[in-house]
């Protein structure tokens, strides 16, 4: 089954060699997952005009404790946390792939 994963990514990215194939593959990947991250940042961000950290400054004071306010900023720290996770990932492939 792993061969022919390798041979099926091999042919999608048209590199002979495994690892480049791979490589290919996985930077498309988290380049995706990246972006990802980045637009729900950027809809918080619009949604609240201002970045994670003055929110979390804000809320309870300005922005009540509410289920949306809390969810909104689980949501967004995860968002932050996973995109900072997903750029170092990305840099350490570009590192070895390099």
């Amino acid at each position: 089954m792993a061969q022919e994963m390798v041979k099926m990514a091999q042919e999608i990215t048209m590199k002979e060699v495994p690892e480049e194939a791979l490589g290919t593959i996985l930077k498309t990947y988290l380049e995706q997952k990246i972006a990802e991250c980045q637009e729900a940042i950027k809809r918080f961000e619009e949604k609240y005009c201002m970045n994670i950290t003055n929110f979390y400054e804000k809320l309870d004071e300005e922005f009540g404790l509410s289920w949306e306010h809390e969810k909104d900023y689980m949501d967004w720290d995860w968002a932050t946390a996973k995109l900072k996770k997903l750029k170092e990932k990305l840099g350490k492939l570009q590192i070895h792939g390099d």
